[in-house]
């Protein structure tokens, strides 16, 4: 069978036509999380005994994984087993081989699910490719993305109704501009706003209050500051980052990418290409939103301002890695020098 949709898999579930093999993984722990209960309590049903479930996670013996795919159902329809966040990374070439093989074992009445909602194998990346290609020549590989903002605003108000509470479209762009597009903090946080809000409706300034913001969403509004000329609120942001512990380092990082995305967009714009294209061959993926965001943050600084300031980022990176620096003043010297940038370079 081919990759099948999210769609796919809950007629799948709702038939009770269940492939022999299933591979669930993605970018979205949440969904993966989700889906992974609901095939898993369709397969065994919810008080599953010990003979026709057997669940296997971090660091597994092969052998006993494929024994219990041999098992006979015993007064159930199926046999279940579940893989979840096995320890692929771990695994020798010969290991990996041996799970190739598992995954296009057929025993009448077994289902094998085997998923990844927090564990995504690195060293081993090609093998679990391929392993989700072989999966998929017998059985379903269902991949869950990061959805986009519109999808994001939809389950955030979703949730929001679910608790007796309203929010904007405008509010939960808000909320998503903080948190980032994580499916599982998006909710931690709109069950805490609900649980705060008093009212119907969830406003911006509880949102504000309440929502602890990603290094990366308070990044952007430090760049978005700079390159509107806010001084003041970039060193309030500034002094912010720096009284929650962020690391100097990984803060020049993640400032160096949002002013690369931006250079990125500009360039893409004045040449004629799309941001799909320019997504995909920058390999952007669930990140696409940022070159959006990024092009509505720029639009008043010359694309000359924009080389500028990256010359600027290149240069402080470099100095950090050679020489032994203040951070903090180190920092606060280049947000100054960002803002006279941008502010020669108005357009």
């Amino acid at each position: 069978m081919p990759l099948i949709t999210e769609a796919d898999l809950k007629k799948q579930i709702k038939s009770r036509s269940f492939s022999p093999v299933y591979v669930l993984c993605g970018s979205e722990q949440l969904y993966i999380r989700q889906y992974t209960k609901l095939l898993t309590d369709a397969v065994t049903g919810k008080a599953p005994s010990d003979f026709n479930f057997h669940r296997f996670s971090g660091e597994v013996n092969l052998d006993t994984v494929a024994s219990a795919i041999g098992v006979v159902p015993f007064m159930s329809e199926y046999n279940c087993v579940l893989l979840t966040d096995i320890f692929l990374d771990m695994m020798s070439a010969d290991e990996l081989d041996k799970l190739k093989s598992i995954c296009k074992m057929k025993a009448e009445g077994t289902v094998l699910i085997l998923s990844m909602p927090s564990y995504v194998p690195k060293r081993n990346a090609k093998a679990w490719e391929a392993i989700q290609k072989r999966a998929q020549k017998d059985g379903s590989v269902v991949k869950f993305d990061k959805p986009t903002d519109d999808k994001l605003e939809k389950y955030i108000a979703k949730w929001a109704n679910q608790q007796g509470k309203f929010i904007t479209r405008l509010n939960a762009a808000r909320l998503i501009k903080l948190c980032g597009n994580d499916l599982t903090r998006l909710k931690n946080e709109v069950d805490k706003l609900c649980a705060y809000t008093e009212g119907e409706e969830i406003q911006m300034d509880a949102i504000d209050l309440l929502v602890a913001q990603t290094l990366e969403a308070r990044i952007f509004s430090l760049s978005d500051q700079v390159l509107q000329g806010r001084g003041d609120d970039a060193f309030q942001t500034l002094n912010l980052l720096f009284a929650q512990k962020e690391e100097p380092v990984m803060m020049l990082y993640v400032l160096s990418n949002a002013f690369t995305d931006a250079y990125r967009v500009r360039v893409a714009d004045e040449s004629g290409v799309d941001v799909k294209t320019l997504a995909k061959d920058f390999d952007y993926k669930n990140r696409a939103f940022v070159l959006d965001r990024a092009r509505r943050s720029t639009k008043t600084v010359s694309t000359e301002a924009l080389r500028n300031c990256l010359d600027a980022l290149s240069e402080a990176d470099e100095k950090m890695k050679s020489v032994t620096v203040n951070p903090r003043l180190f920092l606060e010297q280049l947000t100054a020098r960002l803002l006279l940038l941008a502010r020669e370079g108005k357009r």
